[in-house]
């Protein structure tokens, strides 16, 4: 949703509410109900676009209704574009569902938040002890005006997949550092084989790769600070330039796949599963796809990306998939609060979630959960960027559409050369000033 002008819209979409996703109950007198009362929970999930994750929230929630009978749980599935053009709406008309899956950035929850939408949860935090699990940069994704508000729900964090296999053929050394990573890119290359898999078609993926580097040279609290609209950081730090610059050596070296800008993402993530690249720089979003088409004994490898400065922790760039959150106008939101603590956070829930490709935004460790290796893996380097430095940033696809769509309008002929670093961060620095000053 857009960030200008954001209390207007708003309004507005309270004034045109049309079809509510689902709606809040009362029991009669308009007071709030405690947990133990007799009361139906309403919920609202953007499994509409994952229907396989569907009956993982179905079975944990019906065991959740098992200790409270007095509760009924009316779950409904949307896909997220639907999810979007709705819950504003029905979140200003106070007819909005009691929870919501939604995702936690500035630019999404965090409006629905500072226009007083979206229950405060600091209380049930501090009740359940989620603060104590949670890590800090989980948390702090959460937080607007220093109030937590949303329980992210799924972690996601660019790290780098590569053939075991291939890289044995060609005696290409595993990346476990940045000299090794650059070491096996130049071997596959001359090796006739295209080191990393790379389409650029949808525009998108520059960021991912892009952003690699940059949390890869930049510590994370200096990347927030570029990536939110509340911050001060510019994309023109000569930090995060030498990080842009390092992203596009990689190109101008031959590591990465021919004509890109024509190449679409799906092609470029199957030219990788077919062995016709070394290596993927990704997200673990793409895991269930792979182990879905190579099976759970491929030789393909997930490890964190290597870090460029030496100096930094192990860090990632990334994000939460998913928030559970409550509506400020749901008066069973001492319910709603137990239902979250117990679909997210109860030790079943933790391994029934990794087991359906649900990496933890906690701090499980997958003791218990019978998981293929390359999901494991994908587990461990999320554990590795929480206990380091932290998991950042989605690069420009974090603080407000103006930015990503200077993204878009320069990431391309940025990475082919025809644009200078200095003039692609000039436009991404003045469409996040035109962004900030627009934010109240």
């Amino acid at each position: 949703m857009p960030r200008t002008t954001r209390t207007l819209l708003l309004l507005a979409l309270a004034a045109t509410a049309t079809g509510c996703v689902g709606a809040a109950q009362d029991d009669g007198d308009g007071e709030s109900l405690a947990l133990g009362d007799e009361a139906t929970l309403t919920v609202v999930s953007q499994f509409g676009d994952t229907p396989a994750l569907q009956p993982v929230l179905e079975s944990i929630s019906t065991a959740w209704e098992r200790e409270h009978p007095e509760v009924s749980v009316d779950i409904q599935y949307l896909s997220y574009d639907d999810l979007q053009k709705t819950l504003p709406t029905t979140l200003a008309s106070g007819s909005a569902p009691d929870v919501f899956d939604y995702d936690a950035s500035e630019s999404t929850l965090g409006v629905l938040a500072t226009n007083g939408l979206v229950h405060p949860l600091t209380d049930y935090a501090e009740q359940y002890g989620w603060l104590d699990v949670l890590p800090e940069s989980v948390v702090e994704r959460a937080t607007f005006d220093d109030t937590f508000y949303a329980v992210p729900r799924s972690s996601e964090a660019i790290g780098l997949f590569y053939d075991e296999a291939l890289f044995a053929e060609h005696g290409a050394p595993a990346p476990t550092d940045y000299a090794s990573f650059l070491a096996a890119a130049e071997t596959l290359r001359d090796a006739g084989v295209v080191p990393i898999a790379f389409g650029n078609k949808d525009q998108w993926p520059s960021s991912h790769l892009v952003a690699a580097a940059v949390h890869a040279s930049v510590p994370v609290d200096e990347i927030v600070a570029v990536e939110s609209l509340g911050g001060d950081g510019v994309y023109s730090a000569p930090a995060v330039q030498d990080a842009f610059e390092a992203a596009r050596g990689w190109v101008a070296g031959g590591f990465v796949t021919p004509d890109f800008n024509g190449v679409s993402f799906d092609d470029s993530v199957k030219a990788f599963m077919n062995g016709q690249a070394g290596m993927l720089i990704e997200g673990t979003g793409v895991t269930p796809d792979l182990i879905a088409t190579l099976g759970p004994e491929s030789s393909v490898r997930f490890v964190p990306f290597p870090m460029i400065d030496p100096a930094l922790e192990q860090q990632a760039a990334g994000g939460a998939g998913g928030s559970w959150a409550i509506s400020a106008s749901s008066p069973v939101a001492d319910i709603a609060a137990d239902w979250i603590d117990f679909v997210h956070f109860s030790d079943e829930a933790e391994r029934l979630w990794l087991e359906a490709g649900v990496l933890p935004t906690t701090g499980y460790d997958g003791a218990g959960a019978d998981v293929p290796a390359l999901l494991r893996q994908n587990l461990e380097v999320v554990q590795a960027a929480n206990e380091g430095g932290g998991i950042g940033r989605w690069t420009a696809f974090s603080s407000s559409p103006l930015v990503t769509d200077a993204w878009n309008g320069g990431g391309q002929s940025f990475l082919a050369g025809d644009l200078d670093v200095a003039a692609f961060t000039g436009s991404l620095d003045a469409a996040l000033a035109e962004a900030r000053s627009a934010t109240p």
